[in-house]
């Protein structure tokens, strides 16, 4: 498997424990190996990101992300290893939904959490970078969502 988001495990194994009122050992073996449920999300945290940061990323020379790794090691071009990293993340969706009608050690709650990362991080990346660089666009989105009332 491709290397996934650290900060995704780190967030995925935080909210277990902090959601959970049984901690089972079956459970705990399965953090400790990578369990799908963590892994799959995680990935997608990971490329929705890369997606999302890496021409900012490169115009202020930053460290390659698994774009611009992909280019230098398959030598194509940029919309190339985009269109690689949207089936990456279309395939990592597949493995999540299969994950959620298998039996876990997990309860459904901390499922639909791990689902929910990967849920936010198509949100939060959809359009660029709207975490560490937002633009209006995203600041309209937050708003609406937030802070303006729905309208009946």
């Amino acid at each position: 498997m491709l290397g996934v988001s650290v900060s995704g495990i780190l967030i995925l194994v935080h909210a277990y424990f902090l959601m959970t009122l049984t901690i089972t050992n079956q459970a705990l073996e399965s953090l400790e190996k990578g369990h799908s449920i963590i892994l799959w999300p995680s990935l997608v945290f990971r490329l929705c990101n890369d997606l999302g940061t890496s021409k900012a990323e490169l115009e202020r020379g930053e460290t390659a992300g698994s774009l611009l790794c992909y280019m230098n090691e398959m030598g194509c071009s940029e919309e190339v290893a985009r269109e690689h990293m949207r089936d990456l993340i279309d395939e990592s969706w597949k493995k999540m939904n299969e994950g959620r009608v298998e039996a876990s050690p997990f309860d459904k709650h901390f499922v639909e959490t791990a689902i929910n990362l990967a849920r936010i991080s198509h949100f939060t990346y959809q359009h660029g970078d709207a975490h560490g660089s937002p633009d209006d666009r995203c600041k309209n989105r937050v708003a609406s969502l937030i802070i303006e009332p729905v309208s009946y």
